[in-house]
């Protein structure tokens, strides 16, 4: 079996290009109305993504100045003079004088010296063995100083421990000696909270916004896309499946609303983040950012792989699903059949083999992600490894402090999550640019009839029909009408038969205006219809096919179709006049009655009435008929043939039909043949000319004979 090209959601071979600036800048067309929004979305983001920046480095305060307060002794006369000038030179603003020639070096300091001088200085055993706890300038230092004298060591005017001699002190004078430490630390805390607090709500504002900007965005261009496939003609419908244009008012908008919401809004804030990040690395300490990026090409070469991967393997689940969908939709709606004939065993056989082609397609996408995401998570391990091992000898050596190193690891998580998002938005946009070039193709396609520029106006008019030097086909130079002229007097009923392919439905779509003339005109009243108003046309011209077409609703919202000109008391009369009243009123809600999908609870019969009540309810000039007999059982037709002098009393009606028992009772009868009106008259006429119409009429004749021996009567 074979299936269409055309799957319903992710159609075709190409899927647009994530970076195609047309499109995007036809797509920000719908955002200016919003933009003033946008743009306060978007420093929403920017704020937010700055908090969110500065949560490690609160943790580095933190570390830095109340967690790890240190000092280093440092014994010049133990150092070569010239090193001692180079110490004294680079920092001696910073030294602390100490016990004997010794002085005490913040580790701040330290850190800023030479780290060639600092090796020297440790490797001519200058440096002490253990770092001093650096006690804040508080009375109860100085008290505790005095408690203790075998513990702090005077340095200028502040006092020093060393750090494995806290643990001698009591646990209360401890913490009275770090109860500065333990209020910044607390002070440091609120912050840290306060800024998480504020990405929290600026997250949600800006979420909010942007979701509502772009469900708005998305309602616009909707709306404008619904309008347009109105105004389309029938070449356009038939060229274009209904399927394929519900994707389009539905999955194609919504992947364009998850590339605002999500890819785009994103994308901006994933890149603000990384270049935040690798600004804030840079600053904190070089050489260290250097070792930390020197993986960014290895994460960018495997995002852009993934990104490759991940679109054909989509392309491929999307094209499998709606192989199913299509299967499933094409066996649901024939399943009496598949089961009149037996088919279950090949339907399943089918399925299964569809099934299992979207199992492997999915098994392939969910491999990719199975590679790309365990690798991400390993290069953010490898960079976490580099951060700890040669940051952590830095640390060490005294060149870079402990709550820089801590900083750094938790800068590096933030980075690799953007890395990760980034491939997935990829997807989103290469969805979304697909949907944006299907969508624009239909609303670039012109195809639709032309509106007068200044319609005549809308005048009460008995329903004359003509048509003038009509020539029409649905190809170029193949006509299915051919220069037909003709007159239709106001409130007579004409007939027109003919074999099939002669013109019949041609006719009416003319005159429904469903479609222009090649050449010639139809004209209504004198006004030709493609000088009227749509909505003038519909209010004089009024149809009943073959295929009845009835919504969900009620049964009153199926007549009156919320048109304006439909009171109650025009619903009522249309209700007697189609014959429909009396079964409307045996329903269980009456006119309130939910009719469901397709209205299937009703019989053929039951559903022609409606539709002709529907018809007259307008109070139409012209009715048209388009065998809208042929689809019921006989006691059916004989209801509706009961209504029909009711429904077209008074009215220009053309009826399409095949039973003798419509064409009977018609003021003409029209017998078309190859688009031509080969031969017109009254039945009797007609018979005795012994034509073409005679023909159709034996051999109908000669059907319903058959048809009664078939059926036992």
């Amino acid at each position: 079996m074979s299936f269409p090209a055309d799957y319903g959601y992710m159609e075709g071979d190409q899927l647009g290009k994530p970076y195609d600036v047309r499109l995007l800048k036809r797509l920000a067309s719908y955002g200016r109305p919003h933009l003033a929004v946008i743009l306060f979305a978007s420093l929403l983001t920017l704020m937010a993504t700055g908090l969110e920046l500065t949560l490690p480095y609160i943790t580095r305060l933190a570390i830095d100045r109340y967690m790890v307060r240190q000092a280093l002794e440092v014994r010049p006369q133990a150092a070569p003079p010239e090193l001692v000038r180079a110490l004294r030179q680079e920092a001696g603003a910073e030294f602390l004088p100490g016990r004997g020639q010794a002085v005490f070096v913040p580790e701040t300091a330290w850190r800023k010296l030479d780290h060639k001088l600092t090796a020297r200085l440790r490797a001519a055993g200058a440096v002490g063995e253990h770092p001093f706890y650096l006690a804040p300038p508080t009375p109860e230092a100085d008290r505790l100083a005095r408690l203790h004298p075998e513990l702090f060591v005077k340095a200028g005017e502040r006092w020093v421990v060393a750090t494995p001699d806290l643990a001698r002190l009591p646990g209360e004078e401890l913490r009275a000696l770090r109860a500065p430490d333990a209020w910044g630390m607390a002070r440091l805390a609120l912050l840290f909270l306060l800024a998480a607090a504020g990405v929290f709500g600026l997250g949600y504002f800006q979420t909010m916004l942007l979701e509502r900007t772009g469900q708005e965005m998305m309602l616009a261009m909707r709306q404008q896309l619904y309008r347009h496939l109105l105004g389309r003609d029938e070449f356009f419908f038939s060229r274009n499946p209904v399927g394929k244009l519900v994707t389009r008012l539905t999955n194609d908008i919504q992947n364009l609303n998850e590339m605002f919401t999500s890819a785009l809004v994103s994308l901006f804030q994933d890149v603000f983040v990384i270049v935040g990040i690798v600004v804030v690395l840079l600053w904190l300490d070089f050489k260290l950012a250097l070792v930390c990026l020197a993986l960014t090409p290895v994460v960018g070469g495997l995002a852009w792989a993934f990104s490759r991967l991940a679109r054909d393997a989509f392309r491929r689940l999307q094209g499998h699903l709606g192989r199913i969908n299509s299967w499933l939709g094409e066996t649901l709606d024939g399943l009496a059949v598949i089961k009149l004939f037996r088919a279950e065993g090949a339907g399943q056989k089918q399925f299964r083999r569809l099934n299992d082609g979207y199992f492997d397609a999915g098994m392939r996408q969910v491999k990719v992600f199975a590679v790309f995401l365990p690798i991400t998570e390993l290069l953010s391990a490898l960079a976490m490894a580099l951060i700890i091992y040669y940051g952590g000898g830095r640390v060490v050596q005294d060149q870079l402090s402990l709550g820089t190193l801590v900083a750094f690891l938790s800068y590096m998580q933030m980075f690799f999550r953007p890395v990760r998002d980034l491939a997935e938005k990829y997807n989103i946009m290469q969805a979304a640019m697909a949907s944006g070039e299907r969508i624009f193709h239909l609303l670039d396609d012109p195809q639709a009839l032309p509106a007068p520029r200044t319609p005549a106006p809308a005048q009460a008019g008995p329903g004359r029909v003509e048509f003038r030097g009509v020539t029409f086909g649905y190809e170029p130079g193949r006509p299915v009408v051919r220069d037909l002229n003709l007159v239709i007097p106001p409130g007579e009923s004409w007939a027109v038969v003919g074999p099939t392919g002669a013109g019949k439905t041609s006719l009416v779509n003319l005159l429904m205006r469903l479609y222009d003339p090649d050449q010639g005109s139809v004209l209504i009243d004198g006004v030709d219809l493609r000088d009227m108003d749509r909505k003038d046309v519909a209010k004089r011209v009024a149809m009943v096919s073959q295929e009845v077409f009835l919504l969900s609703g009620t049964v009153k919202e199926n007549i009156t179709l919320n048109r304006p000109e439909v009171d109650q008391e025009h619903l009522e009369r249309a209700l007697e006049v189609s014959g429909a009243a009396e079964f409307v009123g045996h329903l269980e809600h009456g006119l309130d009655t939910q009719l469901g999908e397709g209205a299937r609870r009703l019989s053929a019969g039951q559903r022609q009435l409606l539709a002709l009540a529907r018809a007259v309810a307008g109070d139409p000039r012209v009715l048209v008929l388009d065998e809208a007999t042929s689809s019921v059982d006989p006691v059916s037709e004989r209801l509706i043939q009961k209504s029909l002098p009711r429904v077209m009393a008074g009215r220009t009606s053309l009826v399409v039909a095949h039973r003798l028992s419509t064409i009977r009772r018609a003021d003409n009868i029209l017998v078309m043949h190859q688009g031509r009106v080969v031969e017109q008259g009254r039945h009797q006429e007609l018979m005795d000319a012994d034509g073409l119409y005679a023909r159709l009429v034996r051999l109908q004749r000669l059907k319903n004979k058959e048809d009664h021996h078939a059926n036992g009567d």
